[in-house]
């Protein structure tokens, strides 16, 4: 019994300990694939042959490649500034400026009728600012009654007062709590006239803010417009300068086709050259070894690959779990 559970332990600590073997067994592994399947004389080697051989193909090639391109390059800069040429006769001048008239009168039209607007809501801010002003100054006249009215209850009869005695409800001559209750209904119905007028200064304030962003706009868009029939106008008159200058329109697109064609069978001339490198570059690569050189790194990058992993296969695995646990074992003298 004793004997048992001190073997269910001891396999509990081997089992524990196993990770740590494993890395390290992993690592040594690793180690071993870098030493036995190492690449790097031969990747060397590929590497100077290539270099000789890109420097022989850049030797043969790059200048005619640097030829054309610089000849493209000009051919390109040339077709550039006949289709700017071009440009100008290609343009249907009166079209334009008719499109852009249209849409300056129409913006126009609108500015207008937001000034108009805003003139309306001006109109109508100084008449609620009016309405406030008078409902205020109601507010202050019922307000003055009601102090009064409290002022004149603490007299004595000898100045008109009733000196704080018990008012009537309703006098036809003397003070009376029916005064007070119009004064107070009159006070707060001036309150709510004060605070309607605020209430309508404050939208119509609102109104006025989005009117004058709506007209700032209508300007920017006006001013663009203007800026473009000014812009149609310099480029309908450039058309005429390049008239007189000799210019035609037929002229010019027959030398942008030509030069358009050129730069195509340039751009055809490089590629072939290009592939010609290619050819060339291929073609020395297997004279020189190169291809037999990749060949062989390939496959002992597989052998690696393979080596590396074997380590992860279960026989392997359980190899090291025994080989492990005679080590553990041994180490504390209990095999």
């Amino acid at each position: 019994m004793f004997d048992r559970i001190k073997r269910f332990f001891q396999n509990v600590r081997v089992d524990l300990d196993f990770p740590r073997y494993e890395r390290q067994q992993r690592d040594v592994h690793e180690r071993q694939a870098q030493r036995r399947f190492s690449t790097k004389t031969l990747g060397i080697e590929k590497a100077k042959l290539l270099e000789k051989i890109e420097s022989e193909a850049s030797s043969k090639f790059n200048e005619s490649i640097r030829e054309k391109e610089i000849n493209k390059k000009q051919l390109e800069a040339d077709a550039n500034e006949a289709q700017y040429l071009l440009s100008f006769f290609l343009r249907h001048y009166k079209q334009e400026l008719n499109e852009l008239h249209a849409e300056k009168e129409e913006l126009l039209s609108k500015k207008k009728a937001l000034f108009e607007n805003l003139s309306e809501i001006k109109e109508s801010l100084s008449e609620a600012f009016d309405d406030r002003s008078k409902a205020y100054s109601e507010l202050n006249h019922y307000k003055d009654r009601i102090d009064s009215w409290y002022a004149k209850s603490d007299r004595t009869p000898w100045l008109f007062g009733n000196s704080g005695k018990k008012l009537p409800k309703h006098s036809m001559f003397g003070q009376s709590f029916g005064d007070l209750d119009s004064y107070k209904y009159n006070r707060d119905s001036a309150y709510d006239d004060v605070r309607a007028a605020k209430s309508q200064i404050g939208d119509l304030k609102q109104d006025q803010h989005e009117l004058h962003r709506a007209i700032g706009n209508a300007k920017e868009e006006i001013g663009e417009i203007f800026a473009q029939i000014n812009q149609v106008k310099n480029d309908r008159s450039k058309m005429y300068e390049l008239k007189k200058s000799g210019y035609q329109r037929k002229k010019l697109q027959i030398k942008l086709d030509k030069l358009l064609l050129a730069i195509d069978v340039l751009v055809s001339e490089i590629l072939k050259i290009r592939e010609s490198k290619k050819a060339f570059i291929n073609q020395e690569k297997h004279r020189n070894g190169v291809i037999d050189l990749e060949t062989k790194i390939r496959e002992i990058e597989a052998q690696k690959k393979q080596f590396l992993n074997s380590f992860d296969l279960e026989e392997s695995k359980q190899k090291r779990k025994r080989l492990h646990r005679e080590i553990w074992l041994k180490q504390r003298g209990v095999a």
